[in-house]
């Protein structure tokens, strides 16, 4: 898969040059401040200031678009740890309301933990009261991103951007349930092996894994609490 890609080179890297916590630490730190350089002149009001930092700190939502070659309509739900960059969801169906956004999201809350914020645009999906109780009775607040300034949710974005053209635009969906499955495949490959340049080139659950060894915590410690210190580089 990753010929297809063209990311061969950095996965071979992958195999001979493990990457210490402090550099990927040092690596996030310096990729943020770049990245919101880059967007300061167009943002507005305090969406932008959210700035992920730590696991489990702030979750990125939006939906992408496709279809099927029978003619099927694609949703797809994207989320995304705006910290470690996985990709903790990708839902694809026909329909996504706000009910099902709220099913995607229990599961993967009940596995990590819930976020301190869960940040999206101001679509119907997302506005729904539905989903906003959801959200604060699991101790989640929601952060709406500016009417029409895309750029305030940066990192999911640049997700969509890859998923299209990684995936999407790669693969032939024949019905819904062969995309769900080509999806669910691909999905597993971008968090456990594709290499990811702003995290170092390796994977975002390597990084995820990598940070929760630094902690000396037990991962329900490090994803409530978070947790942001790094031990010495090891000998």
């Amino acid at each position: 898969m990753a010929s297809e890609h063209g990311l061969p080179d950095a996965l071979v890297k992958n195999e001979f040059e493990p990457l210490n916590i402090k550099r990927t630490h040092r690596v996030l730190k310096e990729l943020r401040l770049g990245r919101l350089k880059r967007y300061r002149k167009k943002r507005t009001g305090n969406s932008a200031a959210l700035q992920a930092d730590r696991p489990n700190h702030v979750w990125c939502l939006d939906f992408v678009h496709d279809s099927c070659l029978n003619g099927a309509k694609l949703k797809i739900l994207s989320v995304v740890d705006e910290f470690t960059r996985e990709c903790l969801a990708l839902e694809v169906d026909t329909r996504l309301n706000a009910r099902r956004v709220q099913e995607v999201l229990s599961p993967v809350m009940a596995e990590r933990g819930a976020p301190a914020f869960v940040r999206t645009d101001n679509g119907s999906e997302f506005i729904a009261r539905i989903l906003a109780v959801f959200l604060s009775q699991s101790g989640s607040k929601s952060h709406f991103i500016a009417p029409g300034s895309p750029w305030q949710n940066a990192f999911v974005e640049s997700f969509h951007s890859t998923l299209r053209r990684e995936h999407l635009d790669v693969e032939a969906f024949v019905n819904l349930a062969d995309a769900q499955v080509k999806t669910a495949v691909w999905r597993r490959w971008y968090n456990d092996q594709r290499p990811h340049s702003s995290l170092g080139n390796i994977p975002p659950t390597t990084v995820a894994s990598r940070i929760l060894e630094s902690s000396r915590a037990t991962p329900s410690f490090l994803l409530k609490s978070g947790v942001t210190s790094t031990t010495e580089d090891s000998p």
